[in-house]
C-alpha cells in the first residue's frame, strides 16, 4: 500500500512540476536576484554552510556517541592521534576489553586505514567529534553545487544541491562517523580538479587531482581505486590527446608520497610496513571476512569473547550464501537497494528522474552512470547485505545531479543546454527552475524532521548508555553484564585512548574474574551496568 501511495504522490508531484513549467513561460518574472546569487563565486561556500547547519539540526549536537562498532573504532583511533600517538598502551588483562574492529594487543589502535581517523581529529581536540563530519559533509555540498554548476547551469546544480543536502540517504549516514564522509569529499574534490584541469591544463590541478585520490585511497582503498578508474581514463585520453606525459610526472609523484602515510600506519602499527592491520585483523578474529567468495575454514588467530560471538555468526551467514552464482543477483539487489532508499516516500519522483535520465545520459551525465556502475562491480568481490547501502554513498551526488538534470528537462529545457554551462537559459526556464525550488522546499524540509526523529531513534541507546556512564563516579571500572538478547552491534564496552587518565573503564563482566583486574586497580571503584536495562549498581564480589 505505500508503495502505490508512494507512487501516486511522486505522480502528483511529476505533474505538478510539468504544470510549473508550462505556466512559467507566460509569466514576467525574472528571478534575478536568486541567479545573480547563484553564479557568485561565494555561492558554493554559502550553500556548503547551510549544510552544516542542516546536519547540525538533524544530529542535535556535535557531541553524539558513535553508534554501530565502525563508528567508534573510527572515534577511539582519532582520539589516539589526537594525543599524538599511532596507538595507545594495551590494557592490562585484554580479555576484558576485546572491541569489534580494534586491536587490544600488541597495542590499542583501529583496524582502519589512518586517513578518515586524522580528519576527525580536531573535532576531537575542540570537544566535538561531530564537528569534522559536519564540515566534510558541508564542503561536500560546496563541491557539489561547484560541479554541478560548472557542467550544467546556476539552477541545476541549485536543484542538485537542495535535493542531495535534504536526502535521508544523504543525511542518516552524514550524521555518522564513518569514512565515506571522508571519501565524498575526496571523490568530489578529485573530480573538480580533473575539470579545472581539462579547462586550463594547469599542473597545479592535476597535482589536486592526485592528492585527493591518494588521500581517499589512505580512507577506503578500494572505493577511491572504483572511482579513480573513470578519472584516470578522462586524464589519460587527454594526455594521449596532447601528446605529453611530462606534466603527470609531480602529480603521480605527490600521490605516491602520500600513499606513503598507509606504510608509514602499517609500520607504526604492526612494526611491519608490508603488513596492513585490516587484513591482519581479519585473520586474527574473521578469516573469512575477506574480499571472495564462501567461507575461509581457516580457524582465527584469537578467539572472539561471548559478546562478539553473535556478530561472528551474523558474518558467517552472508558470506556463505555469495558464490560466483550469486553476484548477477546480488548486483540487482543492491542497485535496487540504493534505488529504494534514494527514493523513499515523496522521493519517488526523485527516483523516477533519475531512472529517465540514466537512459538518456550523455556528457557528464554517462560518466556519472559509469562511475556508479564502476563502484558496484568492485564490491561484488566482497559479500554483504544488499541493505548496506554505505558503501555507495559517495555516488549520491552524481545521483541527484542526474536527477535534476531530468527535473530541468521536465521543466522545459532541453537536455543538450543542461549539459552545457555555456548556454544562457531563457527567463522561462530561470522562473521554472525558481518555482520548482520553492515546490519542493517544504517536501525537503518535511524530509529534515523526520529524519532528525529517525536519528533521535538510532541514537537513543548509546545516547542513554553515556547519560548513565557519566553518572558513575570519577575513577571507577563500570563492568557492563549483557544479557543474551541484547542487540549485538551496539557496543558500550570500549578502549580508551589513555587507559590510565581515563574517568572510567568501561569493560565487560567477567565473574568472579573481575577481581584479577580490580586487583590491578584498587583504586578504581567497581559497578555493574547492564545495558538492557541501564541500571548502574555497585560490584559485589562474592565472598571467599
Amino acid at each position: 500500500m505505500s508503495v502505490l501511495l508512494n507512487a501516486c504522490l511522486a505522480v502528483a508531484i511529476l505533474f505538478g512540476l510539468s504544470i510549473v513549467g508550462r505556466t512559467a513561460r507566460s509569466w514576467t518574472w525574472r528571478p534575478a536576484r536568486i541567479a545573480a546569487f547563484l553564479r557568485s563565486p561565494w555561492a558554493p561556500a554559502a550553500l556548503g554552510l547551510v549544510t552544516i547547519i542542516v546536519v547540525r539540526f538533524v544530529w542535535r549536537s556535535f557531541g553524539e556517541p558513535g553508534v554501530i562498532h565502525d563508528e567508534r573504532a573510527y572515534l577511539l583511533q582519532a582520539e589516539i592521534f589526537a594525543r599524538g600517538r599511532w596507538t595507545a598502551s594495551p590494557p592490562p588483562i585484554a580479555a576484558f576489553f576485546e572491541q569489534m574492529h580494534v586491536f587490544v594487543e600488541p597495542a590499542v589502535f583501529a583496524k582502519y586505514p589512518p586517513a578518515h581517523a586524522m580528519m576527525l581529529v580536531p573535532g576531537i581536540w575542540l570537544g566535538m567529534p561531530g564537528l569534522m563530519p559536519a564540515l566534510l559533509a558541508g564542503i561536500a555540498g560546496a563541491l557539489t553545487f561547484w560541479l554541478a554548476r560548472r557542467l550544467s547551469n546556476a539552477w541545476t546544480a541549485l536543484l542538485t544541491w537542495m535535493l542531495w543536502t535534504t536526502a535521508p540517504l544523504t543525511l542518516v549516514w552524514a550524521t555518522s562517523y564513518l569514512s565515506e564522509s571522508t571519501t565524498t569529499v575526496m571523490w568530489l574534490a578529485a573530480a573538480a580538479a580533473t575539470v579545472l584541469w581539462l579547462e586550463s591544463g594547469k599542473q597545479i590541478h592535476l597535482l589536486g587531482v592526485a592528492a585527493a585520490l591518494a588521500w581517499g585511497f589512505e580512507a577506503r582503498p578500494l572505493t577511491m581505486v572504483a572511482l579513480a578508474a573513470p578519472l584516470g581514463f578522462v586524464i589519460l585520453r587527454k594526455l594521449i590527446e596532447i601528446g605529453t606525459f611530462r606534466r603527470a610526472a609531480v602529480p603521480l609523484l605527490a600521490g605516491i608520497a602520500l600513499l606513503g602515510v598507509g606504510l608509514v600506519w602499517n609500520q607504526q602499527t604492526l612494526g611491519d610496513w608490508r603488513t596492513d592491520p585490516y587484513s591482519l585483523y581479519s585473520r586474527t578474529y574473521f578469516p573469512f571476512d575477506k574480499p571472495g567468495f564462501g567461507i575461509d575454514p581457516t580457524p582465527p588467530l584469537r578467539p572472539l569473547p561471548p559478546e562478539l560471538l553473535p556478530m561472528d555468526a551474523w558474518s558467517r551467514e552472508v558470506h556463505e550464501v555469495y558464490g560466483p552464482s550469486a553476484v548477477p543477483v546480488a548486483f540487482a539487489e543492491r542497485v535496487l537497494a540504493l534505488l529504494a532508499m534514494y527514493s523513499f516516500g515523496w522521493r519517488f519522483a526523485i527516483g523516477a528522474l533519475l531512472v529517465g535520465s540514466l537512459i538518456r545520459a550523455r556528457g557528464p551525465a554517462r560518466f556519472a552512470l559509469v562511475a556508479s556502475a564502476s563502484l558496484f562491480i568492485a564490491y561484488l568481490a566482497f559479500a554483504h547485505p544488499p541493505g548496506w547501502v554505505v558503501y555507495y554513498l559517495e555516488l549520491l551526488p552524481a545521483l541527484h545531479f542526474l536527477a535534476a538534470i531530468g527535473l530541468m528537462r521536465l521543466l522545459g529545457q532541453s537536455s543538450e543546454s543542461a549539459l552545457d554551462a555555456t548556454v544562457d537559459l531563457s527567463a522561462a526556464v530561470a522562473r521554472s527552475s525558481a518555482l520548482a525550488a520553492a515546490l519542493l522546499l517544504p517536501l525537503c524540509l518535511t524530509d529534515l524532521w523526520r529524519v532528525r526523529a529517525a536519528i533521535d531513534v538510532r541514537n537513543a541507546f548509546h545516547r542513554r548508555a553515556e547519560e548513565v556512564i557519566r553518572a558513575a563516579p570519577s575513577n571507577s571500572i563500570v563492568f557492563v553484564r549483557y544479557a543474551p538478547s541484547d542487540n549485538p552491534h551496539l557496543a558500550v564496552t570500549r578502549n580508551e585512548a589513555d587507559l590510565a587518565s581515563a574517568r572510567a573503564w568501561v569493560v565487560y563482566d567477567r565473574g568472579a574474574d573481575d577481581k584479577r583486574l580490580l586487583a590491578l586497580a584498587p583504586d578504581r571503584k567497581p559497578y555493574v551496568l547492564e545495558p538492557s536495562t541501564f541500571r548502574l549498581t555497585p560490584l559485589v564480589l562474592p565472598q571467599e
